[in-house]
Order: structure tokens, then C-alpha cells, then sequence
């Protein structure tokens, strides 16, 4: 009688056909045989920036295989299981634990070893002195809450940019330059480096270990874990005694009920690695996110010691906005976001918010339905994002639209790289641009010539940006995404020597129409708001001044250019 072999489910990816492999290998060595049912998960199927939400994605699909008969087990990257398994599965085993490290990979840093190197040796090095080597404003791509989070409490001016694919895949984005480093957990690169998987292009980039102290792993990085059906069986049961390593499983396991203890990691992102009974863990606030997006700073909560005596009281979301007294020398803006604002008044510098125009998402008109699974993701096109409120109706669309949630979105600066930050997605370009003209140049010294790009327009805006780009042989698709109306608002005074900040041409026009009080400066956010100014009357007898772009920066030189009371 032949014995049916084990049905092994797993991802296609090589990382994941290699984990695999090792299950079936470990069943073939204590003799049974075993066959690899590969297919592709949804996370496989997008290149969209909001991985940290969407827990399980990696790990669902290929259960399904055991719902529907078609495997036996299933092996998955530990880190990537929920704390909450799906009824009817269970975890059977873990098998021994690889390297628990992150690293970090760039092609520029002389000063670092080769990748080739690293993985070769145990060498690490203190997160402050990684840290350190980054560049002010370098690009990291990683879309791991806990990374981001990590990295953004102690370097706040760093842009995290979402990096997608297979580890080869997402080597190549720092050779094409799509991001000045790159963060992964060793494991993977080790595990394709003994298999002699990493090209030689790759393994010359350089590459440096953050000290585990410091950054403590996603809890299970490292661990392959193998699920089976949540039923008793002889089969099962021989299954977990070949497979289970009992040092692995009882580490893996109380890091994921620390995990659990804080919300599963969607509420506070957390890092947690268990070395026997003492663990090491570090735990960002509930509202990392929106704190960054606003410009404020937050704290990592750490612990190192029993695993029995751990405890954590969550921090409370806290915002104490900044009392101002208008009637006193004041930076009014026009702007319908309160990122700038946050930063300024924490920068000492009193500024008011009087948003004079209402900006309303157009969902019906976002288009639906233009992915095929046919298509090569590298035929997919690109959303282009040119302000804060683009971003925000981006988010809510990509909700409904799971076409609009899988693309990849560029961003034209930091301002909207952060409101989609803020609602949970990581953009996978930013063009650092203060205006429509840098970005196009940004796009064209960026981006190959085939790719293609979708914008959403706001119902007042210019066409510069989309004629600009279709005259560079660029497809581009555009539709107004969101409407711009003037709104009415209440007359108010002015203290003296107050500044006034025009933030577009749109909010030029509602300011004169509704006869709002003027001051003698007026700050301009770009060229085609200095236009608009200047071309209206009402704002005639006021000094101009364009501001070299929409950054806290440049508002804060102005600001601290004046001769106060002098």
C-alpha cells in the first residue's frame, strides 16, 4: 500500500519555498514523504503602503488550503501569524529558530561591511551609532509599524517609504535608488544566502546589525511556524513531535502572548524577544502615527527582565492644542491641515488655522476595476498625490477600492507623504518637491520612461503637472478626485504685525471675497499662489513674499527674519 504523502501549503516566494523545503526535508528524514502545494496570498497581490494594517494577509490564503482539503499543514514565517489564529486552525509546531536580528542594507555607506560580510559574522552595532550614519531626511524602506515607529521616535526628519516584493525585488529599489536604505530581518537574507540565492550585485551592498538590545525582534521573527486543522489525530500528532523544537516554541509563544497583552501589535506597535524566561521589549504609544504626522515627538516604552513580571500601562493619546491670543502679533494660515501649525507653535511661533475653503472627496469618480490579474505589477500605474487632502481622500477611496489600496502612491513632498503616513498607508515614492515643477523633475529623473500614472485633480486646480508629464511620453490618466469651494467665514481683528500665509490661489480668491482683515506681509506657498495675489486687488497694498517652499523650515526663517517691536 503506498502511503500519501504530507501536502505541504506555501507561499511561491523563494523565502517561503525554501522554509518549506525545510519542513519537508525534516519529514523526509524521519521518513515519511512530503509534496509543496505553492500559491500566491493577497499580500503577494499588491504593492499598496498599508501592510502594517492588514495582519494576516500573508497567512490566510494558504490556510485556506487546509479548510479546503487540499494540504495537510501549512508553513508560515512565525512573525507573520496573528495572535488570534482563524477558527478551525491551529499551530502544530515551530521549528528551531534562525537569526532574530534586523538589518540595515544601503548602497553608499563605505564605512559598513559587505552584505556578503555581515552575513558571514555576528557583529552589531548600537542603534544610536546606526542611527547616526543616516543622512538627515534619508528614505528608509520598511512598512513595518514597529520599524517605522523605531526609527521615527528618536529620528523624526526620516522618511519611510514603502518597499514591496520578494527581498531581491526589494534590494534592487535601493540600487535604482527608490530608497537610500532598506531594513529586513536577517533571517530571510541568511536563509537565501545558504542556498546561495542573493546575486552577487546584492551581496556587495553594504550592510550593518542593529544590536538586538536596542531593537528587539517582531515577536517570532525567525521562527518558522507550521499550522494544521484544530482536530486530533495520530497523523498530527507525529507531525509535531518530528517538527516542534521545544526551546523555539515555548519563546515563540510567550512573545505572542505579550503581543496579545498589547492589543495584538495593531494598537502599540512592539518589539519582543524572549532569550529562555527574560525577555526584551520595546513599545510605541497608541498614537506614534498621528504624533509624527503633527510633528511632535513620542517615547518607546522598554523592559528587560522576568517574563513573569511584565506589565504595561498604555500611554493615552494626548494633544494640548496651544492657547493664542489672536488680537496679538500672530502667523494666520490658510491651511486645512494641522501639521504646519502644530510644528510652528511648538517652534514658538504663534499660528492660527482660518481655512477658507472647503475640499470634499469625489469617490464616485476615482476610477475601479483596472487591475487584471494578467498584469505585471510592474505595468500597474502610480497615484500621484499633490497635497495633504489629496492624500486624505486617497485613504478613504482606497477603503472601497481595493485597486486604488494594492498601487503604489507618490507623494510630492513631506506634507502629503504624512497625511497618508497618518491614515495608516506608506507611500512608496515622496518626491521631496515644494511645487507641481520640482516634481515633474523629480518624476522624470526618478521614474522610468514606461510608467504610468494616475492624478486626482482638485476641481480648481491647473493642469500644469498632467500636460507636463504627458509631453515627457508619460501615460497619465487625471480626474477631478476632490472639490474645492469657497466657504464664508467670520470677520475677525488682527493683531499688529501679524503675518498672513495664502497657502493657495483658491484660498487668495475666499480670503478678498470675504473681505478679511489684511496685515502688511502676506507669505505666499508657491508660484502660482503669488500669481493669484498679485493679480488681486484686494491684497495690493500688502508685501508679497514666496516662500522657497511649503516647508515648516522656510515659514519659520520668515517668521524669525522680523524685527519684532523695533
Amino acid at each position: 500500500m503506498t502511503v500519501r504523502p504530507i501536502r505541504i501549503g506555501t507561499r511561491k516566494s523563494e523565502l517561503a519555498m525554501i522554509q518549506a523545503t525545510k519542513v519537508k526535508d525534516a519529514l523526509e528524514s524521519s521518513g515519511l514523504r512530503g509534496v509543496l502545494i505553492p500559491i500566491s496570498s493577497h499580500g503577494d497581490r499588491s504593492l499598496g503602503g498599508d501592510l502594517s494594517t492588514k495582519v494576516g494577509q500573508f497567512v490566510d490564503g494558504i490556510d485556506q488550503l487546509l479548510n479546503s482539503g487540499e494540504a495537510d499543514i501549512t508553513v508560515h514565517s512565525a512573525k507573520d501569524v496573528p495572535v488570534d489564529t482563524k477558527d478551525g486552525i491551529r499551530t502544530l509546531a515551530y521549528l528551531a529558530r534562525g537569526e532574530t536580528s534586523d538589518v540595515v542594507i544601503s548602497k553608499d555607506m563605505g564605512g559598513w561591511p559587505k552584505l556578503d560580510t555581515l552575513l558571514r559574522d555576528n557583529k552589531s552595532k548600537r542603534l544610536v551609532e546606526v542611527l547616526d550614519d543616516l543622512p538627515i531626511k534619508s528614505k528608509v524602506g520598511t512598512v513595518s509599524g514597529r520599524r517605522q515607529s523605531f526609527l521615527l521616535s528618536s529620528r523624526p526628519d526620516i522618511i519611510p517609504v514603502s518597499v514591496r516584493g520578494h527581498i531581491e525585488t526589494r534590494l534592487d529599489r535601493l540600487l535604482d535608488e527608490r530608497a537610500r536604505f532598506l531594513i529586513l530581518a536577517e533571517v530571510g537574507l541568511k536563509r537565501l544566502y545558504e542556498q546561495n540565492a542573493i546575486s552577487k550585485r546584492h551581496l556587495a551592498l553594504n550592510a550593518i546589525r542593529i544590536r538586538e538590545q536596542d531593537w528587539p525582534t517582531a515577536p517570532g521573527q525567525g521562527a518558522i511556524a507550521v499550522h494544521c486543522r484544530d482536530e486530533e489525530s495520530e497523523l498530527n500528532e507525529k507531525l509535531s513531535t518530528i517538527l516542534n523544537h521545544e526551546q523555539t516554541s515555548n519563546e515563540v509563544e510567550r512573545e505572542r502572548r505579550i503581543l496579545k497583552k498589547l492589543g495584538g501589535g495593531c494598537l502599540y506597535p512592539a518589539g519582543v524577544l524572549s532569550k529562555g524566561a527574560i525577555i526584551t521589549t520595546a513599545v510605541s504609544p497608541s498614537d506614534w502615527r498621528s504624533k509624527y504626522a503633527r510633528g511632535e515627538t513620542f517615547e518607546i516604552t522598554r523592559y528587560y527582565g522576568d517574563y513573569e513580571n511584565f506589565n504595561f500601562e498604555g500611554s493615552q493619546p494626548s494633544h494640548d492644542p496651544v492657547k493664542i491670543d489672536i488680537d496679538e502679533p500672530s502667523l494666520i494660515t490658510t491651511l486645512t491641515s494641522n501639521r504646519i501649525s502644530t510644528q510652528l507653535r511648538r517652534k514658538g511661533i504663534p499660528t492660527i488655522d482660518k481655512p477658507v475653503v472647503k475640499l470634499s472627496p469625489l469617490a464616485e469618480a476615482w476610477p475601479q476595476g483596472f487591475l487584471s490579474g494578467e498584469d505585471k505589477k510592474s505595468s500597474w500605474p502610480i497615484l500621484v498625490l499633490t497635497s495633504p487632502f489629496a492624500a486624505k481622500c486617497a485613504a478613504l477611496v482606497s477603503e472601497s477600492n481595493p485597486d486604488i489600496s494594492k498601487i503604489p502612491w507618490l507623494t510630492l513632498g513631506e506634507g502629503t507623504h504624512k497625511a497618508c503616513f497618518q491614515a495608516g498607508i506608506t507611500a512608496a515614492y515622496c518626491g521631496t518637491a515644494n511645487n507641481s515643477e520640482d516634481l515633474v523633475t523629480y518624476i522624470r529623473d526618478s521614474l522610468p520612461p514606461e510608467s504610468r500614472f494616475f492624478v486626482p485633480r482638485s476641481s480648481n486646480s491647473d493642469d500644469y503637472l498632467c500636460n507636463s508629464l504627458a509631453d515627457m511620453g508619460f501615460f497619465v490618466r487625471q480626474w477631478i478626485g476632490y472639490e474645492n469651494t469657497q466657504t464664508e467665514v467670520e470677520t475677525f481683528s488682527l493683531g499688529d504685525d501679524s503675518i498672513l500665509l495664502i497657502s493657495s490661489p483658491s484660498s487668495a480668491e475666499s480670503w478678498a471675497r470675504n473681505r478679511l482683515p489684511l496685515p502688511g506681509t502676506v507669505l505666499s506657498m508657491g508660484k502660482s499662489t503669488t500669481i493669484a495675489l498679485e493679480t488681486t486687488p484686494y491684497f495690493q497694498d500688502s508685501a508679497i513674499h514666496t516662500l522657497d517652499g511649503p516647508t515648516v523650515e522656510s515659514i519659520a526663517a520668515f517668521w524669525e527674519s522680523r524685527s519684532w517691536g523695533d
